[in-house]
């Protein structure tokens, strides 16, 4: 078996992905049960199904943020000299941060859900893991530019 030369990084694609495929299939099975196949209105095409929404967003903010995490983690992992203990704690802290972000973003219209304090402190956890690392690797680049 080959050796993998990003293991951090595919550890936590790996995980996100199954997640993401969680998330997505929630969407599938409330479109089965309500018989709302496109969009997000009710069946009888009135009315927003806020839950169907709610799901959809959370698969969809997942996918908008998850990518450029990786990418980020990957580049920390195999272009810079940051310690691997380092790379696994940005990773572990993207993950939870999505992982936050997702539960509080399907559950936003769940009546005594905390879900609204979740997204934020999901978002803010993504956003501040990914402008970090992200700010590190850009001063990394220019300081070897420099040389």
């Amino acid at each position: 078996m080959a050796k993998l030369s990003a293991p951090l990084t595919c550890l936590t694609a790996g995980g996100l992905g199954i997640v993401y495929v969680a998330l997505q299939a929630r969407v599938g099975l409330h479109r089965l049960s309500t018989g709302i196949m496109f969009g997000n209105a009710s069946a009888e095409g009135k009315a927003e199904d806020k839950a169907l929404t709610a799901k959809m967003r959370a698969g969809g903010n997942m996918q908008e943020y998850v990518p450029l995490g990786l990418v980020i983690m990957l580049l920390l992992e195999t272009a810079t000299p940051v310690p691997q203990k380092a790379v696994a704690a940005y990773g572990a802290a993207l993950a939870l941060s999505r992982l936050i972000a997702a539960y509080g973003i399907a559950n936003n219209f769940t009546p005594g859900s905390n879900a609204r304090l979740l997204r934020k402190y999901g978002f803010l956890g993504t956003f501040g893991t990914i402008f970090a690392a992200g700010a590190y690797l850009t001063f990394h680049a220019v300081k070897t530019l420099h040389k």
